[in-house]
């Protein structure tokens, strides 16, 4: 289960689950930045572009990163954003990428941070989504973590595995996860064919038929077929070897969730398209 917190007019959620096991994080909403229109308020994107074709400026941008990282008493320089390109690689960062996707230096292409206890320099390791899954694994022994930006293509080719492996491959019951704000299955409308660029990592798995069934993996509820993205993570982890009470699921739809009549959250779904991204930070 998420809390929604606020400090000095930033809204952030956190997992209890996390939370109880003394793992510092935060899913924030969109509320406490310094930028305007589309992206208002805490955009971290430096690339999403408005209706208009403009992005967000880059001070505004890094701006929102030390409120934000400030936020949980983080320095930007002692964090690392994920270039992300909806794929399957994971990077453990290296005490020389600290800074890197909150100024304008990239790492290479990746959608997952693996932050090992022992790395120097960098305290926190970020990913930014607007509908994706963002998920943050942490090794409650070692006190590693790890941050994951899952969409839909990420998710098919895997990356909770192979995130897993890095942050923890000698015993995934060591780990606990949360699976924070993204697209839910109400939103999420995705036709019927969609379900196939499941089948290979359902295979791979062993995820049967009524397992799909069982935990509404997919629906026509709705009128066309949706697809619950999280809950398909949520199964691949179990399937990974994490005890599924280590799960903590989020259960907030950014594309339909609104808190005293506002958006909450960024969703690429629910503004058209143009929107800012939130931010997902782990932090050892």
């Amino acid at each position: 289960m998420l809390k929604r917190n606020e400090k000095n007019g930033v809204v952030y959620y956190t997992s209890e689950l996390l939370a109880e096991n003394g793992v510092r994080h935060a899913f924030f909403a969109r509320y406490g930045g310094e930028s305007l229109g589309a992206f208002e308020s805490l955009n971290v994107s430096f690339a999403r572009k408005d209706e208009n074709g403009n992005t967000d400026s880059a001070q505004n941008v890094r701006k929102n990163f030390e409120i934000a990282l400030g936020t949980l008493g983080i320095k930007p320089q002692n964090a690392v954003m994920a270039h992300q390109v909806h794929s399957d690689a994971v990077i453990e960062v290296t005490k020389d990428d600290a800074d890197k996707g909150i100024n304008l230096e990239e790492l290479p292409e990746c959608d997952g941070l693996v932050l090992k206890k022992e790395t120097e320099s960098i305290d926190a390791v970020c990913v930014k989504t607007a509908d994706c899954v963002p998920i943050i694994m942490a090794d409650v022994k070692s006190g590693s973590v790890c941050a994951v930006h899952a969409g839909w293509k990420g998710t098919a080719l895997g990356i909770v595995s192979k995130a897993l492996q890095i942050l923890s491959p000698a015993d995934a019951k060591d780990v606990i996860c949360a699976i924070g704000p993204c697209i839910g299955l109400c939103c999420y409308e995705t036709g019927k064919a969609f379900g196939d660029n499941f089948s290979e990592i359902f295979a791979k798995k062993g995820i049967t038929g009524d397992e799909i069934r069982e935990r509404s993996l997919f629906s026509f509820e709705y009128g066309k077929m949706h697809t619950d993205l999280a809950a398909i993570n949520g199964l691949l982890l179990e399937k990974c070897g994490i005890l599924p009470e280590n799960v903590d699921y989020g259960g907030i739809c950014t594309c339909c969730y609104t808190k005293n009549g506002e958006r909450e959250f960024f969703s690429h779904r629910g503004q058209g398209g143009f929107s800012g991204t939130f931010l997902t930070v782990a932090a050892k």
